[in-house]
């Protein structure tokens, strides 16, 4: 196990965990961006697995936090989101595949998830800057099948852009579902759940584990996993402690950081493609 780069990416993990276990946004949309910008993985198959580890770790660890603190959120929306975020899950693994046999090497995938990502977090900020809070601008979705087809999308870009999806989940669930900050927080976890194992599922069955990972890599995702936790704990406490308005500019500071993280990608690996 390369130590200095697991202690590196051990910091990365601890803050994304916290950031993601307080505002909801699951911590891989941090995690799996900054391992691409170390170039350290041979394929990206794998800091998208690492992410998707720590990031199910994370929501698992927080929502289990949050049901003993009986925690109140919208259980019937998120389920129906979760389930179809599972569908979309599967969706997103495979279109993930597909590109990755398409693409002429793997900085090409960087970067088209990069482009991907910049794109979606703008619209996501944007909301959140200009239209949050006003009534006009939020929807409340009832019918079951919208709320699954929401889900589904929601999955599909989770699982190919390898991010947990929740900035994604939180903005929608706020969007879509009228529900305040903490709640969306809580139920944007629920959804990764789901999206998640059925990514980590869908990757076993083809065995992309057993074939990318080698031992020192397991040894580094068991380390990352262990600092999510110890993150996700943290940030679940202070989500309980800062008030809502707080909450928000968290979660919008941060997708300006990870806005510029993934600007920094695309422009390393349009250089590396351009070379």
């Amino acid at each position: 196990m390369d130590w200095l780069y697991t202690s590196i990416f051990g910091i990365i993990v601890l803050i994304a965990s916290v950031l993601g276990a307080m505002a909801g946004i699951g911590g891989g949309v941090i995690i799996r961006p900054a391992l691409d910008a170390f170039s350290f993985f041979s394929d990206p198959i794998v800091s998208n697995m690492m992410s998707a580890f720590c990031v199910l770790a994370v929501a698992l660890t927080s929502v289990t936090k949050h049901a003993i603190n009986k925690t109140k959120f919208n259980v019937k929306s998120t389920i129906f989101l979760g389930l179809g975020a599972v569908v979309g899950g599967i969706c997103g693994g495979l279109l993930f595949d597909l590109i990755k046999k398409v693409a002429a090497n793997n900085a090409l995938i960087t970067l088209i998830q990069s482009i991907v990502l910049i794109i979606l977090l703008v619209f996501v900020v944007i909301y959140m800057l200009a239209m949050k809070g006003k009534e006009k601008y939020t929807l409340h979705v009832k019918n079951w099948i919208i709320t699954i087809l929401i889900g589904l999308l929601l999955g599909l870009f989770s699982s190919f852009l390898g991010i947990g999806g929740g900035p994604i989940n939180v903005a929608v669930l706020l969007l879509f579902f009228g529900m305040n900050m903490k709640e969306a927080s809580v139920g944007s976890l629920v959804i990764i759940i789901f999206s998640q194992t059925s990514k980590i599922i869908q990757a076993l069955i083809k065995g992309q584990l057993q074939s990318n990972f080698t031992g020192s890599y397991w040894g580094m995702l068991g380390v990352l996993v262990v600092v999510a936790i110890i993150g996700s704990l943290t940030g679940t406490f202070l989500n309980k402690k800062v008030p809502e308005k707080a909450l928000t500019w968290v979660y919008i500071l941060t997708m300006f950081g990870i806005i510029a993280l993934n600007i920094y990608n695309v422009v390393i690996y349009s250089i590396a493609l351009s070379a």
